[in-house]
């Protein structure tokens, strides 16, 4: 189960699979572009470049999910970060992609003018590698917001909703509840690690009628 070991979780009932037996590596592995967010109830995912929040538990579920996989940000989000995430392909959306590129490119970094070409990129690698896994999108607001209004783009989102209500710069938006599905979700309540409980839900677009 996803967080094992940091805050207590409850597998929700929502018509599906129980959360005993819900594979999220499998479910996953069925998608190809997938967004994977943390957000408050009402959508902050930022402050002034931040994080709004520590939680070990979410970030043991980011990194778990994202790991062996391509993983496609914008140019603010990596710099939040300081240095390529490891074991992954980083794919960082800049609109000087190739000035970047001449200065800054590794085994580990790629570099893409835009999210079309930056899924062409994880495409190739994915191909190249053998490699069955999806290619997330991993922010910045503006990025999110992109890929969300672009038609048939994103097939999976994996989306960590933060039982607070944050004051904050950037925000995810709102998941339409006409175009995707709810299908599984898994609460974890506040311990000594955890000043907040969270609940990490797997949303699928209704035309895709796929799992769990």
């Amino acid at each position: 189960m996803i967080g094992g070991g940091g805050a207590g979780a409850v597998g929700l009932s929502l018509g599906m699979d129980q959360s005993d037996s819900f594979d999220f590596r499998a479910f996953h592995a069925s998608h190809q572009v997938g967004i994977i967010v943390a957000c408050s109830k009402n959508g902050v995912i930022g402050v002034d470049g931040d994080l709004p929040w520590r939680l070990p538990t979410d970030l043991r579920h980011f990194m778990r999910s994202t790991k062996g996989c391509p993983v496609i940000m914008g140019r603010k989000t990596y710099e939040s970060l300081g240095k390529p995430l490891p074991d992954r392909l980083n794919i960082v959306l800049s609109r000087s992609a190739n000035e970047e590129a001449g200065s800054e490119t590794s085994q580990e970094l790629r570099w893409a003018s835009s999210i079309e070409e930056g899924i062409e990129i994880a495409s190739d690698a994915q191909s190249e590698t053998g490699m069955d896994t999806p290619i997330w999108i991993a922010g910045g607001g503006h990025l999110y917001k992109q890929a969300m209004e672009t038609p048939d783009l994103v097939d999976l989102i994996v989306c960590t909703r933060v039982d607070a209500h944050i004051e904050g710069d950037t925000v995810f938006p709102e998941i339409d509840e006409g175009v995707w599905r709810l299908a599984h979700a898994e609460a974890f309540g506040p311990d000594e690690r955890h000043s907040l409980g969270m609940t990490i839900e797997w949303w699928v677009p209704f035309v895709a009628n796929k799992g769990p």
